[in-house]
């Protein structure tokens, strides 16, 4: 399922297509590339070598790897801002090789989302404007922060916990499946 919400007055492009080769696309980690439940709770108690010695069990979402292949093959630059440390899903960018430069884990920046420190610390990385990026994550804080920040939130229901909670953050896009989000970010401008 896809939705579009009508044009945002926090976002006047907010409705734009996706994407030109100098957009910047901002991933969330967990629950967004990478389903995480199994280890929610050493996440939740802040065991972070738990975490990592359990990170083969954890599976990325299908189609994740082709979307992140396909963004970078059309120009894109790719991120990912997590409220983790940056090691977890630097882990996954080696492994499974993804054309990732910019990690912003938690203890990067003071304040965490749905502050949009993170966020913007990622834009300036890159060298991104606000109208040029995009922000994909699985909870309303991720939608919060993405209007904070003055770029377009991108609902991944496919990972949320609470897609009705994720539904009334009204993130600018929502879709149910990584194959709806690859149709919209691969699509023209």
């Amino acid at each position: 399922m896809l939705r579009s919400l009508p044009q945002s007055p926090h976002q006047p492009s907010a409705t734009r297509r996706c994407c030109s080769g100098s957009s910047v696309i901002i991933f969330d980690f967990d629950l967004t590339l990478v389903d995480t439940k199994p280890v929610e709770a050493l996440r939740a108690a802040r065991e972070w070598k738990s975490v990592m010695a359990r990170a083969s069990e954890l599976e990325v979402y299908d189609g994740v790897h082709e979307l992140l292949v396909d963004l970078d093959a059309g120009g894109q630059t790719l991120a990912i801002v997590t409220k983790s440390p940056d090691m977890v899903p630097r882990a996954f960018v080696r492994r499974y090789g993804w054309p990732i430069s910019i990690v912003i884990g938690y203890h990067q920046v003071s304040r965490r989302k749905p502050d949009p420190e993170a966020l913007v610390l990622a834009m300036r990385r890159a060298g991104a404007k606000t109208h040029e990026t995009f922000h994909v994550g699985d909870h309303p804080e991720d939608t919060e922060a993405s209007r904070r920040a003055g770029i377009v939130a991108i609902g991944a229901g496919w990972g949320s916990e609470d897609v009705g909670l994720l539904t009334a953050s009204n993130p600018d896009h929502l879709f149910t499946s990584v194959h709806e989000c690859r149709e919209f970010l691969l699509s023209a401008p």
